[in-house]
Parts: C-alpha cells; sequence; structure tokens
C-alpha cells in the first residue's frame, strides 16, 4: 500500500488507485492475532479490509450503547431531580397561595364592610330625599289647585264680560246699519243723478269728437290725393326720361349696325370682284393645261384624262351672297 501524503488514508495500489481508510490500532491487531492467529496468514487484502471494517462498525456500535445507555441514566436522574423540584415547587405555590387567600379575604372583608356603609348612608339619603320631595310634590299640587280654581272665576268672568259686549256690540251695529242703509240710498239717487249728467255729457263729446275727426280725415284724404298726384308725376317724368335714355341707345346701336352693313357690303363687293378675277384666271388656266394635254397625248380618248385634270364647277354668286347673309347675321 502507497501512504498518502495527508497521513490519514491510503491507496489501494498503483494500478486501482483505491483510496481506503486508516488502518486499525494496535490494539485491534492485537485482539486479531489473539483470537485467529492461525487465519491471519491465509487472509487476503480485502479480507483484511473487511475485518477491520466489522471491528470498527462493533466499536461504533458499542460506542453508540454506552452512549445512550449514559443518556437514559441521565434523563432518569433529571426527571427525579424535576419531580422533586416539582414538589417543592407546588408545596411553595401552596403556601403563597394561602396567605395570598387569606390576604384577599380580609382586603375583600374592609372594601365590603366600607362599601355597606357607604350604601346605608346612600338609603338614609335617599329617603330623607324621598321624604322632601313628596312634601314639596303636595304642597306644589296644593298651589296648582288653588291655581286652577282661580283661574276658572276669571274665566267665568272673562266669559260674562265678553258676551256683555258682544251684546252691546250687536246693538252698535244693528243702528250702523241702519244708517248706513239710508245713506246708501241717499248715495244711489247722487248716483243716479251722475250717472245721466255723465252720459249726457259723453253723448256731446262723442258728437264734438266726430265732427272733428271728420274734418281730419277729409284734410288727411286731401293731402293724401295731392301726395299721390305728385308722385305719379314724379315716376311719369322718369319714365319718360328713361325712355328717351333707352331711344337713344337703341339709336346709337342702330347706327352702329348700318355701318357694320356698309363696311361688310363693301367687302363683299370686294370679295366678289376678286373671286370673279380668280375664276377667269383659273379658266384660262384649265384652257391652257387642256391645250397641253390634248398636245401631250393625242391619242387619248374623250374622259381618259380626267384624273389629271377633274372636272370643276363654276363658283355661282347665289352661294357666295348667302355666306355673306350668314356672316352679316352673326
Amino acid at each position: 500500500m502507497i501512504r498518502s501524503p495527508s497521513l490519514d488514508s491510503f491507496v489501494c495500489c498503483a494500478v486501482c488507485s483505491k483510496i481506503i481508510p486508516p488502518p486499525p490500532s494496535t490494539a485491534t491487531f492485537d485482539r486479531i492475532r489473539e483470537y485467529k492467529p492461525f487465519r491471519t496468514r491465509y487472509y487476503t487484502h480485502r479480507d483484511i479490509l473487511e475485518i477491520g471494517a466489522d471491528i470498527q462498525r462493533e466499536q461504533h456500535e458499542k460506542k453508540e450503547a454506552e452512549i445512550q445507555e449514559r443518556i437514559g441514566k441521565m434523563k432518569a436522574e433529571l426527571w427525579s431531580q424535576a419531580e422533586m423540584h416539582k414538589e417543592d415547587a407546588v408545596d411553595k405555590a401552596l403556601k403563597e397561595a394561602a396567605v395570598n387567600h387569606s390576604a384577599f379575604v380580609q382586603d375583600l372583608k374592609q372594601k365590603l364592610g366600607k362599601e355597606l356603609r357607604e350604601e346605608v348612608r346612600k338609603a338614609k339619603a335617599e329617603v330623607q330625599q324621598y321624604m322632601e320631595d313628596e312634601r314639596k310634590r303636595e304642597v306644589e299640587a296644593a298651589e296648582e289647585r288653588m291655581a286652577h280654581r282661580l283661574q276658572r272665576a276669571l274665566m267665568e268672568c272673562a266669559q260674562e264680560k265678553m258676551q256683555a259686549v258682544a251684546k252691546a256690540r250687536k246693538q252698535e251695529r244693528e243702528a250702523a246699519l241702519k244708517e248706513a242703509a239710508g245713506q246708501h240710498r241717499k248715495h244711489l239717487e247722487q248716483l243716479k243723478e251722475e250717472s245721466r249728467l255723465a252720459e249726457e255729457l259723453h253723448h256731446k263729446s262723442i258728437e264734438q269728437l266726430n265732427k272733428e275727426k271728420r274734418h281730419e280725415v277729409n284734410i288727411a284724404l286731401s293731402i293724401t290725393r295731392k301726395e299721390n298726384q305728385i308722385e305719379t308725376e314724379k315716376l311719369l317724368k322718369e319714365a319718360e326720361t328713361l325712355h328717351l335714355d333707352k331711344l337713344e341707345k337703341v339709336m346709337v346701336i342702330l347706327k352702329a349696325a348700318e355701318e357694320q352693313v356698309k363696311t361688310l357690303t363693301q367687302k363683299l363687293e370686294k370679295m366678289t370682284d376678286w373671286k370673279d378675277s380668280l375664276e377667269t384666271e383659273i379658266q384660262a388656266t384649265r384652257q391652257a393645261f387642256q391645250k397641253y394635254i390634248d398636245a401631250t397625248f393625242p391619242n387619248l380618248s374623250p374622259g381618259q384624262a380626267d384624273f389629271i385634270l377633274p372636272f370643276r364647277k363654276a363658283f355661282e354668286q347665289k352661294d357666295a351672297l348667302e355666306e355673306a347673309e350668314g356672316s352679316d347675321k352673326e
């Protein structure tokens, strides 16, 4: 085997390079020699390693068992100590509770005694207050009864007074009504007379107003007639002036048209003269060209040379006149 540099593990050989744990201690080897001395010489390397591992496992299990046993003993001791401490604590707590209970009972007795005395005092004060209130209520009730009687007497007196006043007012009202009826009759008679006079005055004023209105209407009619006559005269004058202006414009247009017609007729005459001269020239040219054809092609029959000099219709004066009239209209 090859020892590693850490001196804690070994390598099996250079071929497998398997790292194995350190070898057993000297005590372990002594026990191996003691119990199995005749077999060690026949063990292989792997068997030795397995034996070492088994021995280590047994030692580990033994140590674990010892540790568990010690832990059990420690637990038992701790539980016994805990029980002892628990009993002591319970006794101490019971004693403290008894002392506290007695002190609480004493305090409670003192508080209850004070509260009872306070309640008795309050009850006495409430009884006295109740008696005083009852006495006051009886006095107030007697005063209210007396006030009620006085109020009833005053109401009866007031009612009698009101009846007397109503009776006196009724008598005064009847007298006033009689006097008012007489005054009303007098007023009616006065109103009738005044209405008759007012009606007469109304009729007179209406007649006067009718006369005035008629006069005003006649004056207004005469004024409107005069105004209408003046307006009509103005309109007639304006229409006449407009008519004259239009006539002047039409005359100017007619004069311009006549001058244009004259110029056109002059142009037409010139054109007709020019066309006549042109027609004569064309006829002379055709005759000369026909003579040339006859001299050049004497063997041609009549009509064969029409493609060279086709038939031409002579210009007529009627067509020229129609064209001139059309241009004048335009």
